[in-house]
């Protein structure tokens, strides 16, 4: 499973003082499940729940929230696409811990095809990355996140331009 790593590279880039703590950032896989059809080949789907906790937040939580949106936007677009599951497929839980800092929990239901194919007595996997979606950049763009009270700059993040193979997908 690559995603649970690409979105926990994404939300580290956003954020300054997760890279210099990585390990305030958490990120587990939940009901976990593959589902294979039983057509001719051996071709399945991961499907889980991905639980990302980020300990001891002292920032608004758009800085995680908007790099992780542009992510899945690119990546996992049926979230967004489908009204049942954009309803659905994007949950969150915050914890205040003090005046200063919080825990914060996003949970998303994500998915990953693996398209099994036979090269003599070998098998081969590749993952699947979504097809190139129209609305998509094609150019990198930079979104500045602003506190619309005090015109503050909470952050920036930049969303890189349509490519499907920068991840290393297959």
């Amino acid at each position: 499973m690559l995603k649970p790593a690409e979105i926990r590279r994404v939300i580290t880039a956003a954020n300054e003082d997760l890279r210099r703590d990585p390990d305030r950032l958490l990120v587990f896989l939940d009901e976990g499940r593959v589902v294979c059809r039983g057509g001719r080949n051996l071709s399945y789907e991961y499907q889980y729940t991905l639980n990302i906790i980020v300990t001891d937040y002292p920032h608004h939580a758009d800085r995680i929230i908007l790099p992780v949106l542009a992510w899945l936007r690119r990546h996992q677009p049926d979230l967004f696409e489908n009204f049942d599951k954009s309803n659905e497929a994007i949950r969150f839980q915050v914890e205040l811990l003090n005046q200063q800092t919080a825990d914060i929990s996003l949970e998303i239901d994500l998915s990953e095809r693996v398209i099994v194919t036979q090269a003599g007595d070998r098998l081969i996997a590749q993952h699947q990355i979504a097809d190139e979606h129209p609305d998509l950049p094609r150019e990198m763009i930079q979104v500045e996140v602003i506190n619309r009270k005090t015109n503050e700059t909470l952050g920036t993040y930049c969303v890189e331009a349509w490519n499907p193979t920068q991840f290393g997908y297959e």
